[in-house]
């Protein structure tokens, strides 16, 4: 095999061409950002996803950075424990990790000459068995296969699978980081609070930062409140557990951003012959189970595991997606009907899903390792 083009240098790009660049590949990542970044929220690592970084070579780089997670544990708004499950029961730990230092861990691994920027994806064309890629600066690549890892809105996608738009899922996040670390706050934990129609979570990542987000029902594109993105958040959750209120007034503004969620029913094919996706371009998911990332690096791992184990690109991919398929789309359903647990906004109903999440914790608990016991 000569060359794999990777379309989007984000986390799942850029862990694509490390397990290549592990596996002997000859590949180029082409990325239309014109400096490599990633936004500033946090992500946990759970053990799935470490097991990548493990066989990656890089957990011990990534424990330096990052901060070790034991516990994950959900609360009414007003800081009643519903459930708390231990996760650092696993043979590799979980990590609250920035997502920039996760980007740099990866791509400070990969030549930077692998690495094209400021080159947008625009079309493709198949000429006897090779894939010719062609950008909107007028540049054009020919290889023997194509990943496009180009997020939620990918071109690729759209290339091979039609420009079918993906789905609004009701909820708008806030995501902020600070240096301040709350009275309430308990080392290791990740806290999350749930009230009716929104929900609020915090955790540690490494280096002293502490990562906070909140979610809540809204109409699509919903624009930020007169007051200010800061303040609107202060009085949404005002009467809430002290911790919270504490946070979003230690964050400056500039380091709140908010988000859309979106998801897309799951669905295959994700592969045409000689062109494969990955990560939010094949199965974008809701942030509920904390698995975008972690399942972006199992993608990433295993599509470089197939074509190490079968020259032919089709065959390879064709593997690939059977195995990622029925995984992914577990997970992307769990997110949704995790998701729709928090658009409960009727008193009675929040009263009665905490009741549930309660008497279901060791339920829930076990559902969470399954998850985390996955080893791609």
């Amino acid at each position: 095999m000569n060359r794999i083009i990777i379309i989007g240098g984000g986390i799942g790009g850029a862990a694509t061409a490390l397990a290549l660049s592990r596996a002997g590949f000859e590949f180029v990542v082409y990325e239309r950002a014109k400096e490599l970044r990633e936004v500033g929220a946090g992500i946990a690592l759970w053990a799935n996803a470490t097991h990548i970084l493990n066989k990656l070579g890089l957990l011990e780089e990534a424990k330096q950075v990052g901060y070790l997670t034991t516990n994950y544990q959900f609360n009414s708004q007003r800081g009643k424990e519903l459930v708390n499950m231990a996760i650092d029961g696993f043979e590799l730990p979980v990590i609250g990790i920035h997502r920039a230092e996760l980007h740099q861990l990866l791509w400070r691994n990969v030549p930077s000459e692998k690495f094209i920027l400021g080159e947008t994806f625009e079309r493709f064309e198949r000429k006897n068995n090779q894939v010719h890629a062609y950008f909107v600066s007028g540049l054009s690549v020919e290889g023997n296969a194509l990943i496009g890892a180009d997020g939620l809105r990918s071109q690729v996608r759209a290339a091979i699978l039609g420009n079918e738009p993906p789905t609004y899922r009701n909820f708008k996040t806030w995501r902020g980081l600070t240096d301040y670390i709350p009275n309430g706050y308990r080392p290791g934990y990740i806290q999350e609070f749930l009230g009716g129609g929104k929900g609020f979570g915090f955790m540690m990542l490494g280096r002293g930062k502490m990562y906070w987000y909140a979610a809540a029902t809204a109409i699509k594109a919903q624009p930020d409140a007169a007051m200010g993105r800061k303040k609107e958040l202060e009085t949404m959750y005002q009467d809430w557990f002290p911790s919270i209120l504490e946070l979003i007034t230690a964050t400056d503004e500039a380091n709140i951003l908010t988000t859309d969620l979106y998801d897309r029913p799951p669905n295959q094919p994700w592969s045409q012959q000689n062109i494969t996706l990955l990560g939010d371009a094949a199965h974008p998911m809701l942030p509920t189970m904390g698995q975008g990332a972690c399942t972006a690096l199992e993608d990433a791992y295993v599509v470089a595991k197939c074509l190490k184990e079968q020259s032919d690109p089709i065959a390879s991919f064709q593997r690939y997606e059977s195995l990622r398929f029925p995984r992914t789309k577990a997970i992307v359903e769990q997110s949704l009907q995790s998701g729709k647990m928090g658009e409960l906004s009727n008193p009675l109903a929040v009263g009665l899903r905490n009741i549930l999440m309660k008497v279901t914790g060791s339920a829930i608990s076990s559902s969470f390792k399954s998850l985390h016991a996955y080893r791609a």
